[in-house]
């Protein structure tokens, strides 16, 4: 931005601006968790601008500029809060509290940081908080990986609200002590795991079926015990890649899904 243009904005922006003791109504959420959380606590109506990349209904506009969207276009909906997190682009957070916006950055990287951050929105709002109650779970001695979609090895590690996600479903993640909170598996990684369940993270419309005829086609994870013995859970990716509402729930409908299973012997599998 030229410092023209951001000169005009200021004028704009202080002449527009008019800080008062109300709850928030016209909301920007930079980041697809933060609109998420919007949703839930039912303030659809306030939010007047989204990323291209949130879940939100059609009829609320969404911001050029993908992951760094343009200071000029929010300034132009005279937002009185702008939702942001720290991966937001500093110079977009820097520029918008300049022009004298009310910008409030959300951190939620784990189950209780989604829990927290949920309540400090309503608060900001004005709105009655929900009760989320942390999901407690014993370990069944069961195994697990993570897998984002049938044909690759990305997973989650420790340090992901991912992870928290198996540990509170009862699940040992076989990945929790790789390198890196995304690491990518090697076939012979899953291999000499052979974990009771995979679990995968689907972002589309599939089939356990679908998922299972996939994994039994293919030449080292066909011989996986989960292939065999049809412990495969087809789950949806959100609650998994995006640290939001979702994400709460998930270790619950992940503890019904694994009920549903056959279970593994008590030495950890089936022949």
């Amino acid at each position: 931005m030229s410092a023209v243009n951001f000169a005009m904005l200021l004028i704009f922006a202080c002449a527009g601006l008019a800080q008062g003791a109300d709850p928030p109504a016209r909301v920007v959420s930079l980041a697809p968790n933060l609109t998420q959380m919007v949703l839930s606590l039912g303030a659809e109506n306030r939010l007047v601008a989204v990323t291209p990349f949130c879940e939100a209904p059609t009829a609320i506009p969404r911001l050029p500029g993908g992951i760094q969207p343009e200071a000029e276009a929010i300034v132009g909906l005279s937002p009185d809060l702008v939702l942001a997190t720290p991966l937001t682009p500093s110079i977009i957070r820097t520029q918008l509290k300049a022009l004298g916006f009310r910008v409030e950055i959300v951190d939620a990287t784990s189950l209780e940081g989604i829990r927290s951050s949920i309540s400090r929105l309503a608060g900001i709002l004005g709105i009655a908080a929900p009760g989320n109650p942390a999901p407690t779970a014993a370990q069944t001695g069961s195994t697990a990986v993570l897998l984002f979609g049938a044909n690759t090895g990305y997973s989650a590690a420790r340090g992901t609200h991912a992870h928290e996600i198996l540990e509170a479903a009862g699940l040992r993640n076989i990945a929790a002590d790789t390198a890196g909170p995304w690491p990518q598996l090697g076939e012979e990684v899953l291999l000499a795991a052979d974990p009771d369940y995979i679990i995968v993270a689907d972002y589309g419309a599939a089939t356990s079926q679908d998922v299972l005829a996939n994994l039994r086609s293919q030449p080292v994870r066909r011989h996986l015990a989960a292939v065999r013995n049809d412990r495969v859970i087809v789950f949806p990716a959100e609650a998994f890649s995006i640290p939001g509402p979702e994400a709460l729930h998930a270790a619950e409908k992940l503890r019904a899904a694994i009920h549903s299973l056959p279970a593994p012997s008590p030495r950890g599998r089936n022949s």
